[in-house]
């Protein structure tokens, strides 16, 4: 009789013609065995035994099915670390497309990198494979974690063009972040003025909205789940508490991104010359009336013409789409969102209003202060200043 240190009884054969034997207990206490004819073979029949006891991971033996489950489970993470339903919804989506259908029916011991890089490749894009990609690493870890696998191995893999058409990746400026948004990618103050007038005309509201994102630095979702009580007219504050998200056609409010409620302000008047204090104090006097009315119970700044949250597609498909063609927001090289407007508000209170990369970070809500400097401020323009000025003709 032989005992691994994994716990495994081997017993050899005890005569010409016996079987070797081993027998062992799983890290829940279910008692196994298996046989061979001679000892090399018994001893392939033992490798995966070997391992799964070596990982102390109980659950190996399970479906791959059940360790998606355990992935999206919110039972999983801590009460104050759960998922957004918006994330939620988005990795259930990648694991039923791309993930299940590979690895749903396999034992998660059997798992392969192999395995994991089909699910990656099945994306059509580029894009969309990066996040299969990153579902798949987390769900890795979620399933060492909790015993159903024992491979960090099975995370390395990434999208494979396979003859598929690739667009050239975006070339970069050398020495800068990733983050690093380009002032070309950023609309001037006589870009978002005409934005604003290309829809005010017929809808001044929506005009006020466009002035409005630009130079307080809202996300979609925060702009539209915006009440009026969340306003203070005479510190020109507005609290971003809430805001709205649609998943599989409901809306939901729930907190800001991160969970991070937060105050930032508007100018008195925009750098274009619109003016943004006295339009909401008059958008804030209606809100009160609507509201008295019944016709805006909640007192949202900007609802839709019944009283309701726009819904982003439908903002899109009714107000914006024309307008970014008349505001020339999609003439040549120009091709700026409404997420623009956020880099507005930035670039505007560091360059304009001249205020601290920390102050701007905690006005947008960004998670630090190096997400905002290597965004909007960047290194090279620095290194090209004290460059110049360090090969500057000496005096004479």
């Amino acid at each position: 009789m032989i005992v691994t240190d994994e716990g495994i009884t081997v017993y050899p054969a005890r005569f010409a013609g016996d079987r070797w034997r081993a027998v062992w207990y799983e890290p829940d206490g279910t008692r196994r065995q298996c046989q061979a004819v001679s000892e090399e073979r018994l001893a392939v029949r033992l490798e995966p035994v070997t391992e799964r006891l070596a990982a102390d991971a109980p659950n190996m033996l399970r479906t791959g099915a059940e360790l998606i489950a355990h992935y999206l489970s919110a039972e999983r993470l801590p009460v104050g670390r759960q998922w957004s339903r918006k994330h939620a919804d988005t990795q259930r989506d990648l694991c039923a497309r791309h993930l299940r259908p590979v690895i749903g029916t396999l034992t998660c011991q059997d798992i392969r990198v192999a395995d994991m890089q089909a699910a990656v490749n099945a994306a059509p894009t580029a894009g969309e494979g990066k996040r299969v990609r990153a579902m798949i690493s987390a769900l890795v870890n979620a399933g060492i974690a909790g015993g159903y696998l024992a491979s960090a191995r099975l995370k390395d893999v990434h999208w494979q063009a396979n003859g598929r058409d690739v667009r050239e990746p975006r070339s970069q400026v050398a020495g800068e972040s990733v983050r690093y948004v380009d002032p070309d990618e950023i609309p001037a103050a006589g870009d978002v003025a005409r934005l604003g007038q290309a829809i005010g005309p017929h809808r001044w509201l929506c005009e006020l909205m466009v002035n409005f994102a630009a130079y307080t630095g809202l996300r979609w979702g925060e702009l539209v789940a915006l009440t009026v009580h969340r306003i203070d007219q005479e510190l020109r504050q507005v609290a971003v508490d809430w805001k709205v998200i649609e998943v599989r056609g409901h809306v939901y409010i729930e907190p800001p991104k991160g969970r991070k409620r937060r105050r930032t302000i508007y100018p008195c008047e925009t750098p274009a010359g619109y003016p943004l204090a006295q339009m909401i104090a008059i958008r804030v006097a209606w809100v009160r009336q609507e509201q008295a009315a019944g016709r805006n119970p909640e007192g949202i700044m900007f609802p839709t013409p019944t009283g309701k949250y726009w819904r982003s597609s439908n903002f899109n498909r009714r107000v914006l789409k024309a307008a970014f063609l008349a505001a020339g927001w999609r003439d040549g090289a120009a091709r700026w969102t409404w997420h623009s407007l956020r880099h507005v508000f930035c670039t505007t209170a560091l360059s304009t209003w001249k205020l601290d990369v920390s102050d701007v970070s905690r006005l947008a809500g960004h998670s630090n202060t190096r997400v905002t400097f290597e965004m909007y401020v960047g290194s090279v323009a620095g290194a090209l200043e004290r460059a110049r000025q360090a090969t500057g003709s000496p005096e004479r």
